[in-house]
């Protein structure tokens, strides 16, 4: 073959490739359209969290502390990581307390608290008291913790062990439901 039929022919064969690949572009399907990005997570998260909710008459009702709390948006539910809260009543008691999880549902005014609960009353002039449970669930408002797993409560000389428990945190008073048992060690009367 000849240089020059050699041209031709490549010239052939380059004009006939474009022209079938001309020919299946056009009748080819149209391109998959590209997908979607996926949705902007639906959650917010913050870290490093200082919360203050007021009662009615603009007092602090409740600082929670945590290094994170996620909610959905759109909601008034708060999962809350190592919360420590503060409560103060306005007899100046105190009531602070720490749990590995806890949940805040500001619209029921509620804060659950799970796995090693304590909470620590004082109160000027008398004993402070720590109670210890699994799960507490703490009514903000009203001040009252309650609880079906097995509680622990613990002050100077005392300490009482049971299961379930609703603890009017306002008047200081506690009620075991079940399996009570208790240890008792009066104070030494000065002479």
């Amino acid at each position: 073959m000849t240089p020059e039929r050699t041209r031709v022919w490549l010239l052939v064969l380059a004009g006939t490739s474009a022209a079938s690949y001309g020919l299946i572009r056009w009748f080819a399907p149209p391109d998959a359209p590209v997908a979607p990005l996926p949705a902007a997570s639906q959650e917010n998260e913050i870290r490093n969290v200082e919360m203050r909710i007021y009662d009615d008459a603009g007092k602090p009702n409740l600082v929670l502390v945590s290094p994170r709390i996620t909610s959905p948006r759109r909601s008034e539910e708060y999962l809350v990581a190592a919360p420590v809260f503060d409560v103060v009543g306005a007899d100046g008691g105190r009531w602070s307390g720490q749990s590995r999880v806890g949940r805040l549902d500001v619209a029921k005014d509620r804060l659950w608290l799970q796995e090693q609960v304590v909470l620590k009353g004082t109160k000027p002039e008398r004993e402070p008291v720590t109670i210890r449970s699994e799960r507490i669930e703490f009514a903000i408002e009203e001040r009252l913790a309650s609880s079906d797993e097995a509680v622990e409560i613990v002050s100077t000389g005392s300490q009482i062990k049971g299961v379930g428990l609703r603890a009017d945190l306002k008047k200081d008073r506690f009620l075991l439901r079940s399996q009570v048992e208790g240890e008792y060690v009066p104070k030494d009367k000065d002479s």
